[in-house]
Order: structure tokens, then sequence, then C-alpha cells
């Protein structure tokens, strides 16, 4: 367990989970950083795994991950899922086990580090919306714990000395979770790729480490990325389809106009009053709730929910439902003047956001093209800016269609 120094008198021992609840709190609005929450849970359940192995509790193979020693640790947190390892009778690899573990105790793994964060006076809790939210601030006592966790991970990126394995071990831990960039700058991240790569392959055998526990630490690392970047995937996946759909729409010829007295499907969508108002209105819907779920998002309050790394994928496949029901309204047809306009501007939010989706994803190939921070966050911003006459130009739309 990392040593911290809480006041120049004192000495505090905190946990891998512990640090890792330090980091992702946001001293400036005394929460919880916007991250997805699949790679928090990842990150604290990957912290308890590489303690319990520090700790010579743990082993894996090639198959199995096993309990070696059942003497418990005398840190609840750690015994309670040491415990669990040792009582089930089938055996389960390092990813299984790190797919259950995140899924049903990363949560009370979270909340176990926090009260002890508290109990110890690191951290003070308070409770901010009563009720059914039950979300908390987080405020520092004095912020000492977190600065010292923050400057010791600087300057082990910035050095060519050999760290501690605790430490290379909670740098590879946020590092597979592709939350670094959370922490720190995102500049400042990218200029120590090279040394955070080489954390990742440095030889701790001979260090304070035997081979075993070195074998378990990639063994874990491995299965915390896995876990992690699967949603990153979904996400880009959904990203990409999107913005296929629409350049689709930009680059295909546009779908003549039918027989108005035909009694195929399209002339009942495109000419029958009330079909038009139903995927009229189903589209307005459909955008005004990606717009609250793209807002939502952005609010601290998101973060404090379960459940919070869906919203993502909740605001891509409603980006991509709009592509579906923009045909059943238009065809594709842009129309003249106001429609035209109107259709130009739908058309760059979806496509602006899809790509805004693509870029910013942390699946490890868009991180590998080596794009710069400022260039991926650019289609993020023009989406916003292209939102901005989207509402008055709507309003003018459906004002016009029932006053001719």
């Amino acid at each position: 367990m990392a040593l911290l120094a809480a006041t120049p008198e004192t000495r505090i021992v905190v946990t891998l989970a512990e640090e890792i609840v330090l980091l992702l709190l946001d001293e400036q609005n005394e929460s919880f950083l916007p991250i997805q929450e699949a790679a928090f849970k990842c990150a604290l359940t990957g912290a308890v795994l590489m303690e319990l192995a520090f700790a010579n509790r743990i082993d894996t193979d090639l198959q199995t991950l096993m309990v070696i020693d059942r003497t418990p640790t005398g840190n609840p947190m750690l015994d309670r899922i040491l415990e669990r390892i040792s009582g089930h009778v089938e055996a389960s690899d390092t990813h299984q086990w790190v797919e259950a573990l995140s899924s049903e105790e990363a949560i009370t793994i979270r909340e176990q580090a926090v009260a002890s964060l508290v109990e110890r006076g690191i951290l003070n809790r308070e409770r901010r919306f009563p009720g059914i939210l039950r979300t908390h601030r987080y405020a520092k006592v004095d912020g000492a714990a977190e600065r010292e966790i923050k400057q010791h991970i600087r300057g082990i990126l910035e050095s060519d000395d050999i760290p501690d394995p605790r430490d290379v071990a909670l740098i590879c831990l946020v590092d597979a979770c592709n939350i670094l960039t959370d922490i720190f700058p995102r500049q400042e991240v990218e200029r120590a790729g090279p040394r955070i790569e080489q954390l990742h392959v440095m030889d701790l055998i001979g260090r304070e480490v035997a081979s075993t526990i070195a074998e378990t630490k990639q063994a874990i690392i491995s299965a915390v990325r896995a876990r992690a970047t699967r949603f990153e995937r979904r996400l880009l996946a959904f990203a990409i389809v999107g913005s296929l759909a629409t350049v689709a729409i930009l680059v295909l010829p546009r779908v003549p106009i039918p027989d108005r007295f035909g009694p195929g499907v399209l002339e009942l969508l495109w000419f029958d009053e009330a079909w038009k108002q139903w995927s009229g209105y189903t589209l307005l819907a459909l955008s005004t709730a990606a717009l609250l779920v793209g807002g939502f998002m952005k609010t601290r309050l998101a973060v404090g929910l379960k459940g919070h790394d869906w919203w993502p994928l909740i605001h891509v496949s409603l980006g991509v439902s709009c592509v579906l029901v923009l045909f059943a309204h238009t065809g594709f047809r842009f129309g003249a003047n106001l429609n035209a306009a109107l259709m130009g501007n739908y058309l760059a939010l979806l496509l602006l956001g899809a790509l805004a989706g693509i870029l910013i994803n942390k699946d490890p190939r868009i991180q590998r093209l080596g794009i710069s921070g400022r260039l991926r966050r650019l289609p993020v911003r023009l989406h916003l800016l292209v939102l901005l006459p989207l509402p008055t130009l709507l309003a003018i739309h459906i004002l016009l269609v029932y006053l001719y």
C-alpha cells in the first residue's frame, strides 16, 4: 500500500483503489470526473486485483486466476473480494473475473474506498440532492493527498528513473482504462506517450516483485484494457454507421417523387398529411431527445447516476435513428429555400456529431492515428455551433407548414 503525506507530520496508507478515487475526483466541482462508468469500474476492479497480487494472495496462469493464500489482508475491501474468489468453485480466468467484478462489485469498491478516505479525514462527503438522485459532493479536507499522487505520477512520466512497481501498476491501470487524459491535460499525456509505453513493458522481476506477480500484473492489465475498450468499440461502430449514412444522403441520387395517386408506401409517407405529421413529429422527438441526452452528459449530475456509461451510446443511437426517420419524412430531398437551409443544417449537425464520435473515441485504433487533441475536439465544437440555428429554422418550418 502506498504512503501519502496528508500533513507534514503524518503518513497515510492508501490502497491503489483509494489512489484512483482521489485521482478521479474533480476538485473544482467536488464530484467525480465525467468519465465513462465502464472505465471507472474497470480501473477500480483492476486496482483491487492488483493489490491482492502484491499481497501474494492471488496468482494467474494461462487459464485461471486462483487464490494462493486465503489469509485476510486486514483491509475489508480487499478481504471481501478475496473471499469471493476463494469461494468460487469453477475455474475462471482473469478476463472473467474482471468482467464479473466490474459489473457486480465496482460500485461497492468505490463506496468502501470513499468511506475509508472520509474516515481518515482525507475527504469530506456531503449529500447534494437528497431523495431519489442521492448524489454527493466530495470536498478534500486539505487536498494534499490528491496533489501528492498527481505530482508523483507527473514526476514518473517526466523522468527516466525506474519507478516503484506499485506506481507502474497504477499508471498502467489508468492508461489501460483510457482515463489518463481525463486526469491530466491531453498535451501532457501525448508528450509522455513513449514513457507510458516503456512502463507497460518494463521488467519488474527482481525489483521487489516476484515473477508470478509480474505475470499476474500483465494478465490484469490485459483483462482491464479489453473490458474498458469494449464499450468504446460499440460507440465507434455506431458513430461510423451514422457518418456513413449521413454521407450517403449527400452523395446518393435523390429518391424520385412517386405518382401522387399511386397506392405505394412511399406515396403514403410523403403525400398523406397524417403520415407526414407522424414522421415529422417523430423526427422532432428524436432530435429533442438527442439534444437533452447530449446536454445531460455535459452536466456533473450524470456522473452520479448508475449506468452513466450508456448515455453516449444512447446519444449516438438517437442520431442514427434520426437518419432513418429523415428518409421517411423527406426521401432525402432537400427542397428549396427554407427547407433546403433546414435540411443542410440538420445534415451538417448529424455528420459533425458522427465525426466527433469517431475522433474523440478512446478506442486504441483511433488513438494510434496520432490526431492532435485540438483537431479531435474541432468536430465537437462545430457540432455545437451548427446546433444554434436549428431550433429557429425548425420553428419557422413548422409554422409555415400550418400557415400554408
